[in-house]
């Protein structure tokens, strides 16, 4: 694994891959394959008036069964197999 800057990390590309709407809300699916990143973000909405909530982002790592609520905790996840 290549060692990257917190700032390198955050500007890795991804790449959209899947996206579902609910009427209850929708879930999208972005992916880094040569860094093993996932990023899903999850938006809820309210049936009866179709206004869209706050989007709630989770990432994931190849091979680690973590799931992570912010960038800088897969950052440091990263960085931890990077520098193994």
């Amino acid at each position: 694994m290549i060692e990257l800057t917190f700032e390198e990390f955050c500007a890795l590309p991804m790449e959209y891959r899947n996206g579902i709407v609910f009427d209850t809300g929708a879930q999208r699916l972005y992916r880094n394959d040569k860094f093993g990143l996932q990023r899903e973000v999850f938006t809820k909405r309210n049936p009866r008036t179709g206004k869209w909530g706050q989007g709630k982002v989770y990432f994931f790592l190849d091979n680690d069964e973590r799931q992570f609520d912010s960038v800088d905790q897969v950052y440091v996840a990263y960085m931890e197999r990077a520098c193994a």
